[in-house]
């Protein structure tokens, strides 16, 4: 590969990576700071009675998720789980778009958002070795430097 591609790729991933743990972000933010409203989403889209604490808690995991997904710390643990949130949304989301016979709702195409932000997650995960702008990846340079020990021998 050209030194200008090996740029590149991480330079795409760092803005894929940055925009997807921005929207997990917002997510989160919102469970601490309106968990009523965490809590009618729950209710009417997953079917899901939850009360403030849950909120609370909901919003705290994923606040640490998406700050793990932002910086790339354990990139496969952080990108898998971000992943599978988010699937979970769009499995949910289905409901929004189509009725019990399977024609189209008019004016839901807010939830069709939900399936390319779904494959950006994917790519994410699938191309997360070649994802180095992040701490992992700065923790993997770190250990492939040579040590004193190393350089005397």
């Amino acid at each position: 590969m050209s030194p200008e591609i090996d740029r590149r790729i991480p330079a795409a991933l760092l803005i894929l990576r940055f925009f997807l743990a921005v929207f997990l972000l917002q997510w989160s933010i919102e469970k601490l700071i309106l968990p009523d409203a965490a809590a009618r989403i729950a209710s009417s889209f997953y079917s899901v009675t939850l009360p403030a604490a849950g909120s609370y808690a909901l919003g705290i995991v994923e606040l640490i998720l998406s700050l793990a997904l932002l910086v790339g710390f354990y990139r496969t643990v952080s990108y898998g789980l971000s992943l599978l949130v988010h699937t979970v949304t769009v499995i949910v989301s289905w409901r929004q778009l189509f009725d019990p016979w399977g024609l189209a709702k008019v004016g839901n195409h807010l939830w069709i958002s939900t399936w390319p932000t779904w494959g950006g997650f994917a790519a994410l995960f699938l191309m997360r070795e070649w994802d180095t702008w992040t701490v992992d990846g700065w923790r993997q340079s770190r250990s492939a430097l040579p040590t004193d020990q190393a350089m005397s021998v």
